[in-house]
């Protein structure tokens, strides 16, 4: 996510890559961390020498339940280790598929992690699509010196908790940056207008049928970008025929469909082949997500609520199964005036997801 503080974006960016930064804690003292799933053995070196402390991970609660099999108590876990450990090992307890035979967790200590700056953090990640597992140490910082020299040296950025707490509460500021005239075979009539955040770098664009968002209570779909579903055709799922049942039934008196960047239920394309894989391994969708830490849904309907508003569309009749879905759009001010469902033939191999969908995420199926 672009925020209005670039310096976050850049501190998000360095967690990506695997290099190591800072935060200053209210004591004044610092905790050196990078991400679990990007760190590197150089990285792990480094921030050995720089903080002479020994190196620890933190995990969630999802992601230990999957590790332990247990139902913990308690949101963030510092694991420490009786051995040294490397980046392989720290990749292995982020984001790996459990083996039977070989415990991550033997000869760990482990313990509840409470410090506000990490809670934070990891939930920062978590909404950037990052794995919310990191890999840190303890910085004490000598009161009598007015920098800390080690984090200088290294070019290592240093950030404080007020930095994150603000770049977890902003919204998304749209503005429209075109709208030009696409026919599809579907409909010749058909615009496509394209939309930037000021603080978010994924594009947005909504398709709007039979200028439809000049009518009132116009048809809508709020549709989360699939890739393996929208343009692959994958068998896993029912979205790519959801895309194109939307535009069939927006064909003939008109509709606008929004399609968002949120892939996996806003996992990210990387992740969600990931959870197919836990998928493979026997979970279903939603274990698969809590397997990697993330929650089983966190896509944001604000930023769609805020697309339509943009469009100047208050009051919609919307293409939906997920009744949650209903709910949270009219809670952020858009008015449901009907819902229509969606009924498309799907393939045996979708059908424990539909399953999935339905038993455990309460969709009208």
């Amino acid at each position: 996510m672009y925020t209005n503080n670039k310096d976050i974006y850049h501190f998000l960016l360095d967690l990506k890559l695997g290099l190591p930064v800072a935060i200053k804690t209210d004591f004044g003292d610092y905790i050196l961390l990078t991400s679990s799933d990007s760190v590197t053995n150089e990285t792990l070196e480094l921030m050995k020498n720089i903080s002479e402390s020994k190196i620890s991970i933190i995990i969630n609660k999802r992601r230990m339940n999957y590790l332990s099999r247990k139902d913990m108590d308690g949101e963030l876990f510092l694991i420490s280790f009786i051995k040294e450990m490397d980046s392989h090992l720290a990749q292995d307890i982020s984001s790996s598929i459990l083996n039977s035979k070989k415990s991550l967790l033997k000869k760990t200590s482990i313990s509840l992690e409470k410090r506000p700056e990490l809670i934070n953090l990891v939930q920062l990640m978590k909404n950037n699509q990052i794995i919310p597992s990191l890999v840190i140490c303890n910085i004490v910082v000598d009161q009598s010196k007015k920098n800390n020299f080690g984090l200088n040296n290294y070019n290592i950025r240093t950030y404080e908790n007020n930095d994150i707490l603000n770049a977890l509460s902003e919204t998304s500021i749209f503005t429209i940056m075109s709208r030009a005239f696409v026919p599809i075979s579907a409909c010749k009539e058909t615009e496509v207008v394209s939309f930037r955040s000021k603080n978010d770098y994924s594009e947005y664009f909504a398709i709007i049928l039979k200028n439809a968002d000049q009518k009132a209570n116009p048809l809508v779909r709020i549709h989360s970008q699939c890739i393996t579903g929208d343009i692959l055709d994958s068998l896993k799922c029912d979205c790519g025929s959801q895309l194109k049942k939307s535009i069939e039934m927006m064909a003939e008196d008109g509709g606008v469909l929004l399609y968002m960047p949120e892939e996996g239920r806003n996992i990210g394309l990387l992740n969600k082949l990931r959870a197919y894989e836990f998928q493979f391994h026997g979970l279903d969708t939603i274990d698969a997500n809590y397997a990697l830490g993330f929650d089983a849904d966190q896509r944001r309907y604000e930023n769609a609520c805020e697309l339509l508003k943009l469009l100047k569309i208050e009051s919609i009749k919307l293409i939906t199964n997920n009744p949650e879905k209903i709910s949270q759009i009219k809670k952020l001010g858009i008015n449901v005036i009907e819902n229509y469902q969606l009924k498309v033939k799907v393939s045996i191999e979708a059908k424990n997801y539909l399953e999935t969908k339905k038993i455990r995420s309460g969709h009208d199926l």
